[in-house]
């Protein structure tokens, strides 16, 4: 922001004081900038320029003079065109040199509960330009137009102010309504009830909202659809009961009764409460594609069946490869892939009966490679399987499957990590200690992991031997045994699929291009605040998540304009909150300042050789460094302090994202 002194008025004190009887006027004339060129030792000797654009100012009045860092450029030394550098230096200078006279005119009886000292959030501009570009408020005037809508509430306002407030400030939707007067130049026209009735017509355009922005994103931003990334997660609510049966509207607009959304299920969060499912689709650049919501007590190999006709036909989607975890990976969704002509990459279960086939392969030791550290090795093999070729036929009205047993090939890798087989080691010692205290005292018998290593003996209390059940008891012990056989598999991990055409190096990096879509589902839960779910409605629930898909989508096209360096949605967000401004008198916005939290020198850690925060501080905001990565991303450089409305509507007005991707 711009720094200013006050002039010589505070000398001029009884005429001070006889001016305060009516306003304080207080005139701000801005220091000049400057060009600093500072040197920096390096630990290997050698010298460096830094070259920064600072501007002076004074923190209160009578201080003495400060200097403040408005752009640092690097070094001189490291420039391959000084003399394009320099230009650019003088530039970003010079602009900073007009000066502007303003005169505020402060009311003695002002208060501070009023309209004019409210603080006012701008940071949700650069979010809503997104918004913009996405087509979203030409969609909603277009359906509000087309439906038949009768409320005097606007629907595209409503949507609007629910993602931005919901990227900002997530909370429940009581709590967004009480925050709709903080945001500048957001029209609020609307109340509590009208946001309620609105979630239910959000519900009626869930599907077709969805696919409205996936084309936009393709058209202005580009999609990678050759690989597509699913998974599902679960939500749990603030209910102690499941819903009971519902009438609602299906995928294809049918009216029908079955359960609700909120169903007790295996909660991934080890909760006792209903919970609600949601499936994501993520395209090869991380960027969401769509979703749906199925209820708590379907299983996660099933939602992708549900789903995936769906996606391929709506989307235009002639072929994909479908990548997913464990959970997707079962028979029938392998099937249904095949039998469209998609292919899949899923992880494999080693344990148990699914992964008894892969068990003489993993443990012979013919036919391993190995990294020359001795941190990985691997083994590719191509194997034939049985499955069914799946195809529908409609009879008396209803679709029946039919199955037709056919030979297929597929390929697996087999890989071992140093680094997952020491945590998997380190995990297990963990469960032996618990389970050992477990056998000794009843306190450690609440059921956690550590349960999978004890066993129930039944001995003779005397002499150990079984004779009757009147006299025996039931001895835990630590099952060493079991221990011994899963740290066969410390470290191992398989992936199938049906690309033939893959080596192992890619099959591996197509996979692990899955932890994007489980940080979409982080954002979601912790960022977004998307659990837990405090609606009731089926219509209310789903337009909850529609909120948080759209306000993730944006989130992504943002990370993604920022290209390699890109910052954390929690970074993102905390830079937007701190975007605040104060209307003064005479048509002037004032900007206060973005930042607030000190920025970490980094060092290089020695074991990964990338850059880490280290423990001392450094001469820079985080805050702020983070706001003016968002400003570039955006394609502007605005730092007023103070400003005219009409120069500051001209900026935001102007923002646009990088289409990097």
């Amino acid at each position: 922001p711009r720094k200013f002194k006050c002039s010589g008025i505070f000398l001029m004190f009884p005429i001070y004081v006889m001016l305060s009887l009516c306003y304080n006027s207080i005139y701000i004339f801005l220091e000049d900038d400057m060009i600093r060129k500072d040197k920096k030792t390096f630990k290997d000797g050698s010298v460096k320029t830094q070259i920064r654009v600072t501007e002076g100012y004074r923190p209160y009045p009578n201080a003495s003079p400060k200097q403040r860092t408005v752009k640092s450029f690097g070094y001189l030394e490291d420039q391959d065109d000084p003399e394009a550098f320099w230009k650019e230096v003088n530039a970003c200078n010079d602009s900073l040199k007009h000066k502007r006279d303003l005169r505020i005119e402060i009311p003695v009886s002002e208060m501070m509960y009023s309209e004019n000292n409210r603080l006012l959030n701008y940071g949700y501009k650069f979010p809503e330009s997104v918004y913009r570009i996405l087509g979203i408020d030409t969609f909603f005037e277009r359906y509000q137009k087309t439906s038949g809508f009768r409320g005097k509430y606007s629907l595209n306002e409503i949507f609007r102010y629910l993602v931005m407030d919901r990227i900002l400030y997530p909370a429940s939707k009581r709590e967004a309504a009480s925050r709709l007067l903080n945001y500048y130049g957001l029209n609020s026209e609307f109340d509590l009830p009208d946001i309620y009735r609105a979630l239910d017509r959000f519900d009626l355009v869930f599907y077709d909202l969805q696919r409205f922005i996936s084309e936009r994103v393709g058209d202005g931003f580009g999609r990678d659809l050759r690989y597509s990334f699913y998974d599902v997660t679960n939500y749990y609510t603030e209910k102690d009961f499941a819903d009971p049966d519902e009438k609602y509207l299906d995928r294809s607009g049918n009216l029908v009764n079955g359960p609700a959304l909120g169903q007790k299920g295996v909660s991934k969060e080890h909760r006792l409460t209903p919970i609600v499912q949601m499936g994501l689709f993520m395209d090869g650049n991380g960027v969401p594609v769509c979703m749906d919501v199925f209820r708590g007590n379907m299983s996660d190999s099933d939602t992708l069946k549900e789903n995936l006709d769906g996606f391929k036909k709506e989307y235009g989607i002639e072929r994909t490869v479908v990548v997913a975890d464990k959970g997707m990976n079962c028979s029938h969704n392998i099937d249904l892939l095949c039998s469209q002509g998609d292919g899949y990459v899923f992880s494999q279960i080693l344990k148990g009966t699914k992964g008894k086939r892969y068990r003489k392969e993993l443990f012979t030791p013919e036919g391993w490679q190995e990294a020359a550290d001795g941190s990985y090795r691997w083994k590719l093999i191509t194997e034939e399987y049985r499955g069914n070729d799946i195809s529908f036929e409609i009879q008396n009205g209803q679709k029946v499957e039919k199955k037709n047993t056919v030979k297929r090939m597929r390929k697996v890798l087999l890989y071992w990590s140093k680094a997952d087989a020491e945590m998997a080691e380190k995990k297990r010692e963990e469960k032996l200690k618990k389970a050992e205290k477990s056998t000794k005292n009843n306190a450690y018998r609440i059921i956690h992991g550590k349960d999978r290593y004890i066993k129930e003996e039944t001995v003779l209390k005397e002499t150990g031997e079984i004779l009757d059940e009147k006299q025996t008891i039931k001895v835990s012990t630590v099952d060493q045994e079991k221990a011994q056989k899963d740290a066969l598999y410390d470290g191992y991990f398989a992936i199938i699929t049906s690309e033939l055409d893959y080596d192992a190096e890619k099959i591996r990096k197509v996979y692990h291009g899955l932890w994007r879509i489980e940080e979409s589902f982080r954002i979601m839960k912790s960022d977004f605040n998307a659990r837990p779910i405090y609606l009731n409605k089926r219509e209310h629930i789903r337009s909850h998540f529609l909120i948080c898909f759209v306000s993730l989508v944006i989130l992504r096209l943002i990370q993604n304009g920022m290209g390699q360096d890109r910052l954390s949605v929690e970074r993102i967000a905390e830079a937007l909150r701190r975007a605040n401004c104060l209307l003064e008198r005479g048509g002037y916005v004032r900007l206060l300042d973005v930042g607030g939290k000190i920025q970490y020198e980094e060092r290089l850690d020695r074991k990964s050789g990338k850059m880490v925060p280290g423990l001392k501080f450094s001469s820079e905001d985080q805050v702020a460094l983070d706001y003016r990565r968002i400003q570039e991303t955006f394609g502007t450089n605005f730092y007023y302090a103070y400003a005219k409305q009409e120069d500051f509507k001209r900026f935001l007005k102007e923002m646009e994202l990088s289409k990097r991707a």
